[in-house]
């Protein structure tokens, strides 16, 4: 699943040609604005100089892109729009079809180069093939599905800060879950697991299963309100956008962290089945083969969408608006703990320790950093 901790990501993401050469601009134009020059990690783990020297140019090149116009320019209303004056931060929800094909790119460049700063995808393939995003979603016959993306920006400048995806079936038309014909997961196929075959029931399909992917926060947000806050919006744009879709989303799978993103997960109300034990891994060709030599190994789960999703928006809700009794981050996590012991018996598990790709896991104790999934 790959969502900021190594999780659920797309295996073979199949790397976009670019230039050989480091880019100098932004790849598109008309879209994303270009501004100045910030710090930003530098990407390890290449054995060719020469890719550790594109992988940094595409990590420098993305932290220069600007998306103060992109609520504005997707087709359409939006899943979700979240506009939080107290963090100055907006959080936008849409399908792939809503956004324009040049902010598509951008925040799928932002992906990747997310993934090189944490050296989570190979810098020898990205600058084999001149990539500078990740692939653009297949072209489909009919629109029955598609994917989900929640990009947090900074109301200032325009800047990611955060992002989360969900990722739809490979497969052309709906199948039971338990179907012998239907495509796995990118997440089943690393942990040779079946997630979805618990579920299957009639009239649930694979086209209602999503995978979530990326749950990622800016490596170089500096930790302050809006450090803490970027989490709670990917996880409200995701609810909101279940509400909107309604029976078109009903079971989510990925992989993740124990004390990162599994935890964010449970206290947002999702009752998730972890399968322990997997060894996961990738192809040494495949791009992605490095997210999973990591000390701490993602977790397959899967869940059903809450019944009370409406509930949690409505708290993330007030903890962001500052209104109501869940003003702060303590009140708010009390809150979803209360509610998971009320609803299944269970807390929201340990407390997590900060992650360098996951999100900041709430207090109490002190939030941690980005979310970890393959996903």
């Amino acid at each position: 699943m790959n969502t900021g901790d190594p999780a659920a990501g797309e295996p073979s993401p199949g790397l976009v040609p670019g230039r050989p050469s480091a880019p100098g601009g932004p790849p598109v134009s008309g879209g994303p604005s270009v501004s100045g020059r910030a710090p930003v990690p530098e990407p390890i783990g290449a054995a060719d100089p020469r890719a550790r020297r594109y992988a940094a140019d595409i990590v420098r090149l993305h932290e220069r892109l600007r998306y103060g116009q992109l609520p504005a320019e997707l087709t359409g209303n939006p899943l979700s729009l979240i506009e939080d004056a107290h963090g100055a931060l907006v959080t936008v929800t849409g399908l792939d079809s809503q956004f324009p094909a040049r902010y598509l790119r951008g925040i799928l460049g932002f992906r990747l180069a997310q993934y090189l700063g944490l050296s989570w995808i190979s810098a020898d393939a990205v600058h084999r093939t001149a990539a500078f995003h990740e692939p653009l979603p297949h072209a489909r016959p009919t629109r029955a599905v598609e994917n989900i993306h929640t990009v947090t920006l900074c109301g200032r400048t325009g800047r990611i800060r955060g992002y989360v995806g969900l990722a739809c079936s490979a497969d052309a038309e709906s199948l039971p879950l338990d179907s012998p014909r239907r495509t796995p997961f990118p997440t089943e196929a690393a942990h040779g697991v079946d997630l979805l075959g618990r579920y299957a029931r009639p009239g649930l399909g694979t086209h209602q299963a999503f995978e979530f992917k990326r749950f990622l926060r800016d490596q170089t947000l500096p930790r302050g309100e809006q450090y803490e806050r970027v989490p709670w919006h990917l996880m409200l744009g995701v609810g909101e956008a279940m509400i909107a879709l309604g029976d078109r989303v009903r079971v989510v799978l990925g992989d993740a962290k124990e004390h990162v993103a599994l935890r964010h997960l449970r206290l947002a109300g999702f009752d998730l089945h972890v399968v322990e034990g997997t060894s996961p891994s990738l192809s040494p060709s495949d791009p992605m083969a490095p997210i999973y030599h990591q000390e701490v190994v993602a977790k397959p789960f899967v869940a059903p969408v809450p019944t009370d999703v409406r509930w949690y928006r409505e708290a993330v809700r007030s903890y962001l608006d500052g209104t109501g009794d869940l003003a702060s981050r303590q009140a708010l996590v009390a809150a979803l703990a209360e509610r998971k012991r009320t609803t299944t018996g269970t807390s929201p598990g340990p407390s997590p320790s900060p992650s360098p790709s996951s999100p900041p896991p709430p207090p109490p104790p002190p939030p941690s950093s980005e979310e970890g999934h393959r996903t």
